[in-house]
C-alpha cells in the first residue's frame, strides 16, 4: 500500500508540475494517514465558504467510497448555495475515532467546536501562510490556491476512484477561493487540476454562476447600503466600506450574503487596499483585499489576524471611529498618506 501511495503521489505531482522531495514526503505521509483511518470527523471552519466545505465534502465522499465511515461537521449552518455538495451525503452514525481539519489556520476558526476538537486534530490540511493547529500530520501549502487543490492531490495519491460528485466539490472549492480563477493565487497547477476535473462531466458554467455570479435580492440591497458608506484614504489608494448590524437587519441579508462583498472596495480603479468593516457585537470584523503593494496577511497580523497575502482578516474591539483610525494609520505606514 505504501509503495502504491508513493507511486501515485509521484504521478499526480509530476502532472501538476511539482518537483519537491519534501512536498512528496508530506503528500505520502498525509495520504497514508488518511488511508489508515475509519470513523472520521472532518471539521470545516466557522462561517464556512466554498473551499472549506467543498474540500471537506470531497474528502468525506472519498473516504466513504473506500468503505470508511465519515462525516463533515461545522460550527455554523451550511449556506444554501453550498448544499448541493452534501446531496446524498447523509450523516452516518458512529463513535468518531479520528479528526481531520480542512482550511483551518488556527483553532479559534473552529468556532464553538474549538473547545471539543482543538486538541484532537490528527491531520491538518490547509493553505494559509501561518497555521497554528496542533496536529500530528500537517499538509500545509501556502502556494496552493485552495485546499481543494490539495484534496485532489491526496485523493489521486490514495488511488480513490474520483466520481462526478467529488469533482464538483473540488471544483467548487477552487473556483470560490480563486474568484472564478481571476485572483493572483491561480497557478498553472490550478488550471491543470481544473482541466482534470472537467473530464468528469461537471457543468463548470452552471457551478460558476451559482457560486460566483448569482445574488439574492437581500445581498443586492446590502451591497447598495455598503456602497453608500464608501470612503477613500491615502490619496484614494485605500477604500473602506462599512456594514452595520442595522444594515444586515434592514436588508434581510443572511451571513452568506457577505460572500464577495469584501471585494467591492478593492475593485475600484486605483485602489491598492480595500477594507470592509462589519459590525460584530462590540467589535468590528475586518476583511482586507489588496494588490502586491500591500501584504494583507502581514497587515492583519498587526491586529491579531491573518490570512493570505492578497486577502486576510482580523477583528478590532472598541468603537467604529477608533477601529477605522487604527486601520487607516496602518495603511498610511505602508502606502503613505
Amino acid at each position: 500500500m505504501k509503495y502504491s501511495v508513493k507511486k501515485n503521489a509521484k504521478n499526480v505531482l509530476s502532472q501538476c508540475g511539482v518537483d519537491d522531495k519534501n512536498y512528496l514526503d508530506s503528500v505520502i505521509k498525509t495520504a497514508s494517514a488518511l488511508l489508515d483511518m475509519d470513523d472520521v470527523e472532518i471539521i470545516s471552519h466557522r462561517s464556512p465558504d466554498g473551499d472549506t466545505l467543498g474540500s471537506a465534502a470531497a474528502l468525506c465522499r472519498a473516504l466513504r467510497s473506500l468503505g470508511r465511515r465519515a462525516n463533515v461537521i461545522c460550527a455554523d449552518q451550511i449556506p444554501e448555495k453550498y448544499q448541493f455538495m452534501f446531496d446524498g451525503l447523509n450523516k452516518q452514525e458512529f463513535d468518531p475515532k479520528h479528526f481531520v481539519s480542512v482550511d483551518i489556520a488556527a483553532p479559534h476558526l473552529m468556532g464553538c467546536l474549538e473547545e471539543k476538537y482543538a486538541d484532537k486534530i490528527e491531520i491538518c490540511i490547509d493553505h494559509h501562510i501561518k497555521n497554528s493547529v496542533n496536529a500530528a500530520v500537517k499538509f500545509v501549502d501556502e502556494a496552493s490556491s485552495s485546499v481543494g487543490e490539495l484534496i485532489w492531490i491526496l485523493l489521486k495519491s490514495m488511488d480513490v476512484s474520483v466520481d462526478k460528485g467529488m469533482a464538483e466539490c473540488i471544483f467548487a472549492a477552487i473556483t470560490t477561493d480563486t474568484g472564478c480563477f481571476k485572483y493572483s493565487n491561480v497557478t498553472l497547477r490550478t488550471h491543470i487540476i481544473a482541466m482534470e476535473l472537467m473530464k468528469f462531466g461537471i457543468d463548470c458554467a452552471a457551478l460558476n454562476f451559482k457560486l460566483i455570479d448569482e445574488e439574492t435580492k437581500s445581498k443586492l440591497a446590502l451591497k447598495s447600503m455598503a456602497l453608500s458608506t464608501l470612503e477613500y484614504y491615502c490619496q484614494d489608494k485605500c477604500a473602506i466600506i462599512t456594514i452595520t448590524s442595522d444594515m444586515m437587519k434592514e436588508s434581510g441579508a443572511a451571513p452568506e450574503d457577505m460572500d464577495g462583498v469584501a471585494s467591492i472596495p478593492r475593485s475600484i480603479r486605483g485602489v491598492q487596499c480595500g477594507i470592509t468593516m462589519k459590525e460584530d457585537g462590540n467589535a468590528w470584523k475586518i476583511s482586507i483585499r489588496s494588490d502586491e503593494s500591500v501584504n494583507a496577511a502581514e497587515l492583519c497580523a498587526k491586529f491579531g489576524g491573518g490570512g493570505h497575502a492578497r486577502a486576510a482578516g482580523c477583528k478590532l474591539n472598541g468603537s467604529y471611529d477608533d477601529a477605522k483610525k487604527s486601520l487607516v494609520k496602518a495603511i498610511e505606514d505602508i502606502i503613505g498618506k
